[in-house]
């Protein structure tokens, strides 16, 4: 069985330059939830929702996971 591990790093999603993944050939991202899409108040950041339009609409596709068993976290 193989094992996916994060190339890059970064401190949060509207730091991700859409130009370099679009250089890159990235056509793809798998996003965490806890602490990339919403804060520990589970709150989303000013921004982030910008940042995933403006991705959608350069074809990027987005899978978001969580590894936390409480389905709310994932339904907003």
């Amino acid at each position: 069985m193989s094992k996916l591990y994060p190339k890059m790093y970064y401190k949060n999603i509207q730091s991700i330059n859409i130009e370099d993944l679009i250089s890159s050939d990235i056509k793809g991202l798998i996003l965490d939830v806890d602490n990339t899409l919403i804060d520990l108040n589970q709150n989303m950041p000013d921004g982030v929702n910008a940042w995933i339009q403006t991705a959608k609409n350069h074809g990027i596709k987005m899978c978001i996971l969580s590894n936390s068993n409480k389905e709310e976290k994932v339904r907003k």
